[in-house]
């Protein structure tokens, strides 16, 4: 899974990463006081919105799930909901944390004439297929329509879904065998997510251009085995610049995500390269007037784009703020108001991870995680409700819940997960 997949997995998850040097002077813009929309917001984005002391947030919920499809969410009708909302208030900037809400976020602040990305880069950044056409080196990629027979495949090869967040439906395929029972469960999951996003693209993007956006497939793409590192950044007034990189750490001999630490202990070269990929691809996608995330893999052959999502990793803003003490919301809120950040990330000398608790099983939550243990833990996120059943739909597991945490080493906050997560874990 990619690292913004699963960063996405809730928006209460942090990290943070190394600040490579600036090629341009930042402005200085000092962001006036202003209120500000959020769409689709969940229990973190009003936690972390409401700590921003010098804007006004205004929270209009969705009722949509981030683990599990929403099939009878109207997106037309919340943005009809949305507008209400910035009229009463005199909304003067929109933001969201989220794949479906960026691209509504986006919609709104276009008809209102207010500061954002536009719909069509937000797109870009959201569906796979036609981001990869936007690239400068794209790796392999085709579609898969769910309801045409399996082509010719090389493998091995990585199929998921052209968006969804979590990992969810994504899997390494070595054989037609195991494509099509990746298909099969495709066929069976992703039609009930896609109800939630073909209106909104009818809205926010010419068809005619983008003909597929509308059609249920997965994505094949070539195979690449590689660290990642996940930039991020913003752009605004052409301006491209770096927040903070952070690196994905997995698993011993697997691909599962252990967790993500910062800073990155990317070198100096390697940093730059990033610096410049992430400038290219963002110019590519015309994206301005927001902050992205992009997620890259290190390999042999340089550096290789895994994916662009046009929003934060907000996800990340609690290891930014152990490890960079620097707040992502208030920044994103600033960017979106057309002012640079108020505060930006520096080192405070330490190194932040944030571990994850996965399972691989089909049960309960209540008889997989220790509650009474999680509750002793203020470092301890919990994600799922203990009576929730949980199961895998991918080859990441099921993370229940996060633990964030810094120290004077990478190898000394491991050292303190791995005991924690032994303690969590029934």
């Amino acid at each position: 899974m990619s690292a913004g997949s699963l960063c996405t997995i809730c928006s209460f998850v942090f990290t943070r990463g190394i600040l490579p040097t600036r090629s341009v002077p930042l402005p200085r813009v000092r962001s006036a006081s202003m209120d500000i929309l959020v769409v689709c917001p969940d229990s973190y984005d009003r936690w972390a919105f409401e700590r921003v002391a010098e804007h006004r947030f205004h929270f209009v919920d969705a009722g949509i799930s981030h683990w599990e499809a929403s099939p009878e969410f109207d997106p037309i009708a919340y943005i009809d909901r949305c507008r209400a909302v910035m009229a009463e208030h005199h909304v003067g900037a929109v933001v969201s944390t989220h794949d479906l809400g960026d691209l509504i976020a986006a919609v709104l602040a276009q008809e209102a004439g207010l500061p954002g990305p536009s719909p069509e880069a937000v797109f870009l950044c959201l569906h796979k297929l036609y981001g990869r056409r936007a690239e400068a080196d794209p790796i392999g990629c085709q579609p898969l329509l769910l309801d045409e027979p399996l082509p010719a495949i090389t493998y091995p090869a990585y199929l998921k879904p052209p968006w969804l967040k979590l990992g969810l439906l994504g899997f390494k395929v070595t054989s037609d065998d195991e494509a099509r029972a990746a298909m099969e469960l495709a066929r069976a999951e992703l039609p009930a997510w896609t109800r939630q996003y073909y209106r909104l693209f009818e809205r926010a993007i010419d068809l005619a251009k983008y003909p597929l956006a509308t059609t249920d497939m997965m994505l094949v793409e070539e195979f690449i085995e590689g660290r990642q590192v996940t930039v991020e950044g913003w752009s605004l007034g052409g301006e491209i610049q770096i927040w903070a990189m952070t690196d994905t750490n997995t698993f011993a001999g697997t691909r599962v995500i252990d967790n993500f630490s910062t800073p990155s202990c990317v070198d100096a070269e390697t940093a730059t390269a990033l610096r410049a990929k992430t400038i290219e691809t963002i110019r590519a996608f015309g994206f301005d007037g927001g902050f992205f995330n992009i997620e890259f893999w290190l390999t042999e052959n340089g550096v290789r784009l895994t994916e662009v999502n046009g929003r934060s990793a907000a996800c990340f803003g609690g290891i930014y703020e152990l490890g960079l003490g620097a707040d992502i919301l208030a920044a994103v809120a600033d960017v979106a108001t057309g002012s640079s950040p108020r505060t930006l990330p520096k080192s405070a000398g330490l190194v932040a991870g944030q571990f994850n608790v996965i399972t691989f099983a089909d049960d309960l939550a209540g008889n997989l995680l220790d509650y009474e243990a999680a509750a002793a833990m203020p470092e301890f996120s919990v994600f799922r409700r203990a009576d929730e059943r949980v199961r895998p739909v991918s080859e990441f597991g099921v993370v229940l819940g996060q633990i964030e945490i810094a120290g004077q080493s990478y190898d000394a906050i491991h050292e303190r997960a791995e005991e924690m997560r032994r303690r969590l874990m029934k």
